[in-house]
């Protein structure tokens, strides 16, 4: 019964890291390729919305996704003010990997977020 009880214990415990990981207060910044899309000079994310140059604001809607060996992970998409963002943390270290979509132009740069 004891090693039931600990091994439940074990289980919220790492539950509630791993929901803490990309908690809402995390603050991340994003490197990218900047020749690719024009006007974007940096990228951040706070309070689960994506930030470019500081002042356009994209909201992100969080989901969970399925990464083979990793299991279920999380997932940020956002589409406002021209810009489409799909983020995803498929990688056994705290970051964030996606794209950056400028839709009126029509091209895309990789995205990588770490924790800052």
């Amino acid at each position: 019964m004891k090693k039931l009880i600990g091994a439940c214990l074990l289980l919220i415990t790492v539950s509630v890291l791993q929901s803490q990981v990309f908690a809402s207060t995390m603050n991340l910044n994003c490197e990218f390729k900047d020749d690719v899309v024009d006007g974007v000079e940096s990228i951040e994310i706070s309070d689960e919305t994506l930030m470019i140059n500081k002042d356009l604001h994209i909201p992100l809607e969080k989901s969970t996704i399925r990464c083979g060996n990793l299991g279920r992970q999380k997932r940020f998409d956002g589409f406002a003010l021209g810009y489409q963002v799909v983020l995803e943390s498929c990688t056994t270290g705290v970051e964030l990997k996606g794209d950056l979509i400028d839709s009126v132009r029509g091209v895309s740069a990789p995205v990588i977020c770490n924790s800052i």
